[in-house]
Order: structure tokens, then sequence, then C-alpha cells
């Protein structure tokens, strides 16, 4: 809807057909001993590099939210719901419509917390570039053409857990820089 009436049918068979997807099943394990007034981060800051990814939490919580005022807001946990994130890869193919969303997972409580993540993706080989009528008449593109892949091998050569540092997001790997 955020890209128009139409656009589902327009592209679906020509850029989505061949998405791929995989499971994860995360385990995030409490420090031993922990002040209940602390937290403890049990994933840095960082954007999802799929298309979509569809989380469901238990009831531990602890995913957290970057606003754009720059402020972390807890996703409270709730019964039967899912949390549906746009990821990095449709970010640049929507040229900046949809926005991959910072977020962390942060341990508030003394016990083991689990969510399990559904990561839906484009292709290996695709090239990413958002189509002609999504960048609009008169607008310009925000991304260079990417080959997937190499984004993804950009991502993962860089410092585990290290999410947060200047250059490991996609803006940093395909943005062009006329307009950043």
């Amino acid at each position: 809807m955020s890209l128009g009436e139409g656009f589902e049918k327009l592209f679906y068979d020509s850029q989505f057909k061949k998405c791929e997807g995989y499971l994860r099943i995360n385990n995030y394990t409490s420090p031993e001993i922990m002040d209940l007034e602390d937290h403890v981060e049990g994933l840095g800051m960082h954007t999802d590099m799929s298309c979509i990814t569809i989380l469901y939490q238990d009831e531990i919580g602890g995913l957290q939210v970057k606003t754009h005022e720059g402020k972390w807001i807890d996703i409270s946990p709730s019964e039967g719901s899912l949390v549906v994130n746009i990821g990095d890869m449709m970010q640049a193919w929507s040229n900046d419509k949809l926005r991959s969303s910072e977020h962390r997972v942060i341990l508030k409580q003394p016990v083991n917390r689990f969510s399990l993540a559904f990561f839906w993706c484009f292709e290996d080989e695709k090239v990413i570039m958002a189509p002609n009528e999504v960048v609009g008449d008169g607008n310009k593109r925000v991304y260079d053409p990417f080959v997937c892949k190499d984004y993804v091998k950009f991502r993962e050569n860089n410092q585990r857990g290290r999410f947060e540092k200047v250059g490991y997001t996609v803006r940093d790997f395909a943005g062009i820089k006329s307009q950043l």
C-alpha cells in the first residue's frame, strides 16, 4: 500500500517469485548473576539484511526498536502476534519508501529468552535495483544496483556483534554518494 495500488500484481512474478526463506531459532542465555536494575545486551543494534523478517518472541520480551528521534522503545510480546520488520534489501528495492528498522535485544530478566525469526530474502544472484515505477517520475534512485550475495558478504565480513559501527548498512554499501 505504501508503494501504490497494484504493485503486488505488477512486481510479484518479476521481482519476488524466486525469493528464499530460512528460519532461525534464537536462544539468548541470561548471565548467571544479574542485578534486576541492569540489563544486558543480547544482540547489538542492527538492521536485518532480508527483504522481510517475521518474528515470534516468547513472553520474556526484550526486543527494542529505535525511533526516528533515537529513543529505544520496547516491543512487548503479545500472545499470538508476530513482529514484521522491513529489511535492508527491501529498503533498497523500494528506494527508501520502506525503511529497515534498527533494533536490538536486551535481556532484562535472569532467564533465557527464545525467539523464532523467519527471514524472507531475494535469491543470491538477484540484482537489486528500484524499478522505475517505484522511484517515480522526477525522482532519483537512492542506491546503485547491487547483487544480493555481495551485500550479505559485506555484512558478514564485518566484526561479529559490532553492527552499530558506521559502514555496515545498505546505505553505506550501495547508497549513491551524491544523495547521501
